[in-house]
């Protein structure tokens, strides 16, 4: 009976293929909606256009605390497509999705069959777009999880240098990837014979330098390494310590984590369904349990738990549930449980999908008043010209995408990923002592034709923090800038001529 199911599945796989892409289209196209999916996309953009100008990342030519994996990319697109294409930069993340959704379709295949690799691809595909707007977003952990969907597969195929290596790409665009490193012993242990482990594992280490080796020439080529350090490596403790706060982390869970997992309930007990039988499975699919624990490791690391965060854990995911999924659809309940996939998949994605063409992402989870930031950068676009340089005060990197024009400074924005109104005083990487100078410098070197200050509405909670108590914006503002407009309680100084 098993055998018979299986075979009309199998006739039947390429017309589910079909139906199960334009699925996952449907979903992902209010990324092309919007120009910003989310303000990390306008911090990546505005860098990514200074580096284009000759700028060194992690210098003159933008600060983050990232690695430098997602820059080089947006770079690499607007050098293609123009500064601030990101309808281009939309169209590269759903390819690198679609990248993704390939890989563990040839993963499930090879762990059970070729319908499990259809379903996983599936859901995969569905749930990176099941969600708040920005969980479409172009982002670092979209692009990060597609070198490590391809280190799993070569892990699966013992490739142990390779999948390694994999996993140091996957490092250049979030930190949070090194935690991948952790399913060696797993691999090791199910994966190899006892006498054959001491020489994958070398073969693994030699993957990992080789791929540092090659990361670190590449950042000492571009400039960027000294920077690279400062910035991504010495402010990493600080910026997650900073995230462990009780109070935060309740509301970010409420706000991300609550609804992922409601959002996808009926694949998290598929998922677990696979991991409550750990003694009876296969080796490989302990190694996908395994992926599981440890993207999800990954995923919570940070402390910062927004939904994108989980993209990481959303192909172990997928895989389980595909695996799990596949299983159940050689029973007598076959047809039950197809519906109740169906229902359980389809209808949060659809509602979402819905939601997602609608809201504006950038202050969808706003209480009114709502910033009205396009009349701000109209106002930016109109009154000045496309090589003029304009200067953003708060954390509102988004005003230099959407109204075209080039931060005076490498900060795209400040105190990013602090808890900002909570009281606490406003100590971030971004704010540290070495911080003003280069701004300062900055400024000076390219005087910015318009000063925002984003702080005397309170945009993104910044109302605590005015440009007074900054000497540096203070002083400049007081020397060389007068108020030329108020637009939505965002007050605009025009340089003195």
């Amino acid at each position: 009976m098993a055998t018979a199911v299986r075979h009309e599945a199998a006739a039947r796989l390429p017309a589910m293929a079909v139906l199960a892409s334009v699925a996952v289209l449907i979903v992902h196209l209010p990324a092309f909606a919007h120009q910003l999916l989310d303000g990390d996309e306008a911090v990546y953009g505005s860098i990514a256009a200074l580096m284009n100008q000759g700028g060194a990342l992690y210098g003159d030519g933008g600060v983050d605390n990232k690695p430098p994996g997602i820059f080089w990319t947006y770079a690499a697109t607007f050098d293609l497509f123009g500064n601030y294409q990101m309808t281009a930069v939309h169209l590269l993340a759903l390819v690198v999705t679609a990248a993704t959704c390939v890989l563990l379709f040839f993963i499930g295949r090879s762990i059970s069959s070729p319908r499990a690799g259809l379903l996983a691809a599936t859901f995969y595909g569905l749930l990176t777009a099941t969600g708040n707007p920005r969980l479409l977003a172009a982002n670092t952990e979209l692009f990060m999880t597609l070198p490590l969907t391809a280190g799993f597969l070569l892990l699966l195929r013992r490739q142990w240098l390779w999948s390694a290596l994999l996993m140091v790409v996957a490092g250049a665009f979030k930190q949070v990837a090194a935690a991948e490193v952790l399913l060696l012993p797993v691999g090791l242990l199910v994966l190899e014979a006892r006498g054959a482990r001491m020489q994958a594992a070398a073969r693994f280490g030699a993957g990992i330098l080789i791929g540092l080796a090659v990361g670190a020439a590449a950042l000492a080529l571009t400039g960027s390494l000294s920077g690279f350090w400062r910035w991504t490596v010495e402010t990493l403790t600080g910026y997650a310590a900073g995230n462990w706060n009780p109070a935060v982390l309740l509301d970010r869970s409420q706000s991300s984590i609550v609804p992922f997992v409601a959002s996808a309930i009926v694949l998290w007990v598929a998922a677990g369904s696979v991991a409550a039988q750990w003694r009876s499975l296969w080796p490989a699919e302990k190694l996908a349990v395994a992926w599981l624990a440890v993207s999800l490791l990954g995923s919570l690391a940070g402390g910062h738990w927004s939904w994108h965060y989980f993209i990481q854990a959303m192909a172990p995911l997928a895989l389980l549930a595909g695996l799990a999924v596949d299983r159940a659809l050689d029973t007598p309940r076959r047809r039950w449980i197809a519906a109740a996939v169906l229902i359980g998949v389809t209808v949060p994605a659809a509602g979402w999908t819905s939601f997602n063409f609608r809201a504006d992402p950038l202050t969808y989870d706003w209480s009114p008043p709502v910033a009205q930031h396009e009349q701000v950068a109209d106002y930016i676009r109109t009154h000045t010209r496309p090589d003029d340089r304009v200067f953003v005060w708060g954390d509102w990197a988004a005003l230099y995408a959407e109204s075209d024009r080039l931060m005076s400074s490498r900060f795209p924005g400040f105190l990013r990923g602090f808890a900002r109104a909570s009281g606490l005083p406003p100590n971030n990487w971004d704010t540290a002592p070495d911080v003003w100078p280069a701004l300062q410098s900055d400024l000076e070197r390219h005087p910015p034709r318009l000063i925002v200050d984003t702080s005397t509405d309170d945009w993104s909670d910044f109302g605590p923090y005015p440009m007074s108590d900054y000497p540096v914006l203070a002083n400049l503002v007081a020397s060389s800038y007068h108020p030329v407009a108020t637009i939505d309680g965002v007050v605009i100084y025009a340089r003195n001529t």
